[in-house]
């Protein structure tokens, strides 16, 4: 993972709209992000087995980057071909979130298992102290992990009324509390991963749902700035 931010987007749309999305997305709406200070990476997933089959990665340099003047600025002048896409979204769960802890260096593998956890009443404490301080090194153990990231919601930019957010045609909910983003360099160790989270989840008393996402494409940021690393 790079960068101290990651703002997270679980989405579907119907199978007709599929061929508009998919164009748009590596032609258009990548690159458009990538362009806004402090966008260093995006990554398009879709969903081996899900209810939202979509999942949009963007990592950011700060949680800042994701309720600054550029970026809210680009949020309210879409384009053309994104007035036409947005309004397909059927449901979207939509979230910023802050880096709290990451597996050193950086390794994008072909699959990525993301995991939101909700915690119990009263439970948050001892989730976000587990992921910063042991998770490191129990999820760096697990077979079939490369690398992961933890993170915290961060919503404070993330819950003003942009223009894009007014013309999404669904249903828009917010996610989880915490996050977690494994990269997987072995899809066959979904099951195992499936079943640590939730033996992890009964423990923690916390609901987790992990899904298993496969890399359709991405795109970084090429210039000369060196993206920091690490919560």
């Amino acid at each position: 993972m790079i960068g101290n931010a990651c703002l997270a987007i679980w989405f579907r749309v119907d199978p007709g709209d599929v061929a508009d999305l998919d164009a748009w997305y590596p032609r258009q709406h990548l690159p458009e992000r990538l362009s806004v200070p402090g966008f260093l990476r995006g990554r398009r997933y879709r969903a081996v087995s899900a209810e939202l089959p979509y999942l949009t990665v963007y990592e950011t340099e700060d949680a800042a980057v994701l309720s600054s003047a550029p970026y809210l600025e680009r949020l309210n002048a879409p384009t053309e071909w994104t007035r036409r896409v947005l309004p397909t979204f059927k449901v979207m769960v939509r979230n910023a979130y802050r880096l709290i802890a990451a597996s050193p260096g950086d390794g994008v593998q072909r699959h990525l298992l993301s995991v939101q956890i909700t915690p119990d009443s009263g439970r948050g404490p001892y989730v976000r102290d587990w992921l910063r301080k042991e998770a490191p090194v129990v999820l760096g153990a697990l077979p079939g992990v490369a690398g992961f990231g933890a993170y915290v919601s961060d919503t404070g930019g993330t819950t003003v009324m942009t223009e894009e957010r007014r013309i999404v045609g669904g249903e828009v909910r917010p996610a989880e509390p915490f996050l977690a983003l494994l990269e997987v360099a072995d899809a066959g160790a979904e099951q195992g991963l499936r079943d640590f989270w939730q033996r992890w989840g009964r423990t923690a008393a916390a609901e987790t749902r992990p899904e298993l996402h496969r890399l359709m494409y991405g795109l970084a940021w090429l210039g000369t700035r060196s993206p920091s690393a690490g919560p």
